[in-house]
């Protein structure tokens, strides 16, 4: 798969932030995910950032492949949750940027008590 797709007009290329930031987004309106990406490293978030590390990792292979780290709530099923954010996440790659060809790896770094 890759981020660079043609129409008519020319091309386009969708940057890997692109995809960060529309994978984050939709991991994040799913109930009973607390934090995503950078926001799962607390203070050492920040310094991550600013070195470039990313804290969601996106991979360009036969398929884009997402690495997203998520602190649950504990009040919640954790796995229902994951299996929550694989979904829209892989829903709002098909439906906002038409990558169709996706694979949603959730890591769940924490999970916090209420």
């Amino acid at each position: 798969m890759s981020r660079n797709v043609s129409s008519e007009y020319g091309k386009i290329k969708i940057h890997r932030r692109v995809i960060i930031q529309v994978a984050e987004t939709a991991a994040r309106q799913v109930k009973g995910v607390e934090a995503v990406g950078w926001e799962c490293y607390g203070w050492l978030g920040p310094i991550l950032k600013f070195f470039n590390w990313a804290g969601t990792r996106v991979k360009f292979e036969n398929e884009i492949k997402i690495v997203l780290p998520v602190i649950i709530f504990w009040e919640v099923n954790i796995v229902d949750v994951a299996y929550e954010v694989q979904k829209k996440v892989i829903t709002h790659m098909l439906n906002g940027l038409n990558i169709d060809s996706v694979s949603v790896d959730v890591k769940v770094k924490k999970v916090k008590r209420g």
